[in-house]
């Protein structure tokens, strides 16, 4: 407090603070109150001392201390960090920046679905001719498409139709929006990126496209190519959906198929051995022939055993019957022999082919039937295939434009102006605060 009463004593201390600056007025030697100036901070005691010379029209003092007087330029920064950025671009948009043509597509990709009944299901014939068609939006297809036309992709797929490098470098394009000359792959990719806007509408799927180009004719060249890559792409989806709908039931039958031919070439192969074609049919044969013998013996039989009662075994007539009987007898023992195994049967039995061709005949029915229902299955595959078709409807085609819709220049300028202000204020807060900090 006595401190305060008498800052008298203090004059000498702050005396060169209140020496006078030219011939403005000089202040009252009693400046004890610029103690409290200094210590606000080096930024609040400069801008109190220039609201006090401005006021009193004096200059309360001539000389600060080096930590008050280190402020940053605040308005050669505005100056150097908007004014001057705002006003080389307002120049390029007003007299360097080329016009700028834009087509404008839209389409949508859509997939047609196959309104069967079940009665339909069960005959894939008959379903084919008594089925609906609906079309439904794919929202999935139309971001493939979307994403396809922001790709590297789309530029290859059209730089075998169009020479993009020389479309991006018409003369007409100015040193800025031009695509550099010896420009790769991927820098022409990115600057395609630049001149394609693609968007896709989340409820109903429609799919807007805009392009841009240094003249009418380019852009509308672009336009079309992008429609025609972009149906292709789709095409190609919709193919390969039908191709894996389908390649399993292909792949089984083939399998079948194969099945099939082995059978029937095993089938065949035993016929070549054996020599019958249908061993049941030799076995019908064999038996019409036998009978016949059978009962031939037994008549043979009964003759001679009648003949031995009343003539000797020398005579005529028995040795002729007994002959009959022992041939008969061979011819029906060979018979038996062809058809079951017997004591001096020679090469294959007729009951052992007809086991083998019947095992080989079960094996070619059954494959024949895998393979039916493998074709059904296909069928039923194929008809599923042609339900998942997808289209690229477009209601929107480019068309040529008439007048130049890019560059927007005023808006470009204004946003460029805003965002640099926006940025030096931020940058004027930081330091701000980081020198409020460091007191």
């Amino acid at each position: 407090m006595r401190e305060l009463k008498a800052p008298d004593r203090k004059e000498e201390e702050l005396a060169p603070l209140s020496a006078p600056l030219g011939n403005l007025p000089r202040l009252p030697v009693n400046v004890g109150w610029l103690r409290p100036v200094a210590a606000a901070g080096p930024v609040a005691a400069k801008l109190i001392l220039e609201n006090i010379e401005r006021v009193v029209g004096a200059a309360p003092v001539r000389t600060l201390p080096t930590t008050l007087a280190s402020a940053p330029p605040v308005l050669l920064s505005f100056i150097g960090f908007v004014l001057v950025p705002s006003l080389a671009v307002v120049l390029y948009f007003a007299f360097f920046a080329s016009d700028q043509f834009a087509v404008e597509s839209k389409f949508a990709v859509r997939s047609v679905e196959t309104e069967q009944s079940s009665s339909d299901s069960a005959n894939a014939s008959s379903s084919s001719s008594s089925a609906g068609f609906s079309f439904t939006a794919t929202g999935q297809n139309a971001y493939i498409v979307t994403s396809y036309i922001r790709s590297r992709a789309i530029v290859d797929d059209m730089n075998s139709k169009l020479n993009l490098r020389e479309i991006f470098r018409r003369p007409e394009a100015d040193f800025w929006a031009r695509l550099r000359r010896d420009a790769s792959i991927d820098e022409l990719t990115q600057y395609w990126l630049s001149m394609v806007d693609t968007y896709v509408d989340s409820l109903s799927g429609v799919v807007t496209v805009r392009l841009r180009a240094f003249r009418r004719d380019d852009a509308l060249a672009l336009g079309r190519a992008v429609v025609e890559t972009s149906e292709a792409l789709v095409n190609r989806i919709s193919e390969r959906a039908r191709r894996d709908a389908t390649a399993m039931a292909e792949k089984e039958v083939r399998r079948a198929f194969e099945a099939v031919q082995k059978s029937l070439a095993e089938l065949h192969e035993f016929r070549d051995k054996a020599g019958i074609i249908d061993p049941g049919q030799a076995m019908g044969e064999i038996g019409k022939l036998l009978l016949p013998l059978l009962t031939e013996k037994e008549k043979l039989e009964s003759e001679l055993f009648v003949a031995t009662r009343e003539m000797s075994e020398d005579a005529p007539t028995v040795q002729v019957l007994r002959k009959n009987l022992d041939a008969a007898e061979a011819h029906i023992k060979e018979l038996k022999a062809r058809i079951t195994s017997q004591p001096g049967g020679a090469g294959q039995t007729v009951a052992a082919s007809i086991a083998k061709f019947e095992e080989l005949e079960i094996q070619r029915q059954l494959a024949e039937r895998l393979y039916a229902l493998a074709q059904a299955d296909l069928d039923r595959a194929q008809l599923r295939a042609t339900r998942q078709n997808i289209y690229l409807s477009v209601f929107v085609p480019p068309s040529l434009p008439e007048e130049s819709r890019y560059p927007r220049r005023f808006a470009f300028s204004l946003l460029t102006f805003v965002a640099l202000t926006v940025v030096w204020a931020i940058v004027m807060m930081v330091i701000a605060s980081v020198e409020d900090h460091r007191l």
